[in-house]
């Protein structure tokens, strides 16, 4: 039986971590890393190839070039490559890189709920399924920058891919350990189901306070259900802090391999995937070679599912998505970052994603070099160390 075909698009620094999560998985039987840095993704290839070996795996690891800027080329790349999958890791700026500044600078532009940076996220997701869509491409996709609402966007554009990664399925693991060591039995024997959006994250691994995001979870224990028992939205969020910053991407690499996994036909298995069809938020899922199947919590219709994680878009500083695709943003979105950058962030059309992005990176890195933050050697760095 012919092992499956894994593409990677994108190889920042979780594109980086994927790929030697993949490397590592024998019943995968070529990861094609496709990436515009011929020279950088070279280099990943090659430690992910020896990596990979020094634990006795040995991948087939090939490199293609990809720029998402040029839609046409990339959408003859997937059409004569057809992988079973693709996994699109692509963003204009990395989440993390505000946590770099001061301590006061950080602590003013991180009032600005996540959604505040959707440009930065959208833009490429955007090509990469046009690219998709233009080499009728059949295969599953996913797409990893800020799902819960980017794949929401694509959606009303016609562009939804399979689902996106991570989110909700880094909350679940968390749900599981501390059930289990409240039960005394190991965290195997844990079921969770979890209905929930990217802005309840910051709640179950930070202390942001305030109102925390709506949410469902039914927890149980080979079987029965300890959700009372185990004071499930206690559980949820008791302290369990996590480094800053990219060592994040473990966790989420690694969410990203069981769901490659299951959408290729190696191992069928309940997850917790964002966005899935483009919906908003999180669901539980089954996820196989045919796609991913939603699992219904007990006494929650799927309209009701769908609508907890509508409402949780503000906490994320969405307002409103249309049925166009026209994002209306919260109004401490924008106003955050018109306090601090002088950005004007208003009603954004899917049409100006890419020039608003590039407006609000670079009055994000004017802001970075006023704190004494240079970016640019920052990302260098990072580069040469992810």
């Amino acid at each position: 039986m012919r092992k499956p075909k894994v593409m990677i698009v994108g190889l920042g620094s979780l594109g980086s971590v994927v790929l030697e999560f993949l490397a590592r998985d024998e019943a995968i039987g070529e990861i094609i890393v496709a990436s515009r840095d011929r020279a950088r993704a070279q280099t990943r290839c090659n430690l992910a190839r020896v990596g990979a070996l020094a634990q006795g795996a040995m991948p087939q690891i090939r490199f293609v070039p990809v720029d998402l800027d040029d839609i046409g080329r990339a959408a003859e790349v997937f059409a004569r490559e057809s992988p079973d999958l693709i996994v699109s890791t692509a963003s204009m700026q990395t989440w993390w890189l505000t946590g770099l500044l001061p301590p006061a600078a950080r602590t003013r532009l991180c009032r600005a709920p996540f959604g505040a940076w959707l440009p930065v996220h959208l833009t490429l997701a955007m090509k990469f399924m046009r690219a998709v869509r233009q080499a009728d491409y059949r295969g599953h996709t996913l797409v990893a920058s800020f799902p819960d609402v980017v794949n929401v966007v694509l959606a009303r554009l016609g562009l939804a891919p399979t689902c996106g990664l991570g989110n909700l399925d880094e909350i679940v693991p968390k749900l599981r350990y501390l059930a289990g060591e409240r039960l005394h039995v190991s965290p195997r024997s844990i079921r969770v189901l979890l209905v929930a959006h990217h802005a309840l994250e910051p709640f179950v691994f930070g202390s942001p306070g305030g109102e925390v995001p709506p949410y469902r979870v039914l927890i149980e224990s080979d079987g029965r259900d300890v959700t009372e028992e185990v004071e499930a939205a206690r559980l949820l969020l008791d302290p369990y802090p996590l480094p800053p910053g990219p060592a994040w991407h473990f966790l989420t690499a690694g969410s990203t391999l069981r769901l490659v996994a299951a959408l290729v036909g190696v191992s069928e298995g309940l997850l917790h995937v964002p966005a899935p069809g483009g919906l908003p938020g999180g669901y539980p899922v089954v996820a196989s070679r045919s796609g991913v199947r939603i699992v219904d919590l007990p006494g929650l219709s799927r309209e009701q599912a769908v609508a907890i994680n509508e409402r949780s878009h503000p906490f994320d500083g969405i307002q409103r998505i249309e049925a166009d695709g026209s994002v209306e943003f919260t109004s401490d979105a924008t106003g955050v970052l018109k306090e601090a950058l002088g950005y004007n962030g208003g009603r954004l059309q899917p049409s100006e994603s890419e020039a608003r992005a590039a407006e609000l990176i670079a009055r994000f890195r004017e802001y970075a070099a006023r704190q004494g933050v240079d970016l640019a050697a920052v990302e260098a760095t990072s580069r040469l160390m992810t």
